[in-house]
């Protein structure tokens, strides 16, 4: 009898290990959203950045990017109830030039007044494993008005670098600056000389599990 019961408690054993084995091992690569655990994920600010171009006076497409972002993504096991939201330090402005301290001065961002953008998503809609359109209100220099984000699911998996599940992601969107209550150099006249109103943003988001 005692032999059949050590016999019963090693396989047992075995079974226990064989589970937990099962449920430490990182989820399987995917390029379907649908397939990603749900949980709570973190962005991950060495891998984010938000890039947007404006039209200067038409002599040529101005880029700058921000940087050092931060949020998280709540995903739901069904993703178009997820909730994102993103906080952008509007003093991490980089344009590689002395532009960057006229861009957070009141002119543009007033960052000593508003220092901070804020992204929250209010809808989303899938199309596709990979595709969404994600609905969301934008707080930017005090104002808050909604902004669309078009974006593409490229993948989960394991980030060989470090072992870290992470998720990554792109997406566009467009805005009207005045329509945030910055309106410096906006063109006027005939010759529309001046910075355009109409902005393009370009995203870059990799988020990993919080911890």
């Amino acid at each position: 009898m005692r032999l059949t019961t050590i016999t019963l408690g090693a396989a047992g054993l075995v079974t226990l290990l064989g589970s937990t084995s099962a449920l430490a091992a990182p989820p399987a690569a995917t390029r379907d959203i649908t397939q990603v655990p749900a949980g709570t994920y973190r962005l991950d600010p060495l891998h984010s950045k938000v890039t947007w171009a404006v039209d200067h006076y038409g002599f040529s497409t101005y880029q700058g990017q921000f940087t050092a972002a931060s949020g998280t993504l709540a995903l739901a096991e069904d993703p178009t109830r997820s909730q994102l939201t993103i906080q952008i330090p509007l003093d991490q402005v980089v344009t590689g030039s002395a532009l960057d301290e006229h861009l957070a001065g009141d002119d543009f961002f007033d960052v000593a007044v508003n220092p901070i953008a804020t992204f929250r998503s209010t809808r989303i809609t899938l199309a596709g494993d990979n595709q969404a359109t994600i609905e969301g209100q934008l707080t930017l220099n005090g104002q808050t008005h909604p902004l669309t984000l078009d974006a593409t699911f490229n993948r989960a998996a394991v980030y060989p670098y470090d072992d870290t599940y992470r998720l990554g992601f792109d997406a566009d969107a467009e805005m009207r600056r005045s329509d945030w209550g910055i309106d410096f150099l906006l063109p006027k006249g005939s010759d529309g000389m001046g910075i355009s109103d109409r902005v393009a943003l370009e995203i870059e988001a990799e988020f990993t599990p919080a911890h």
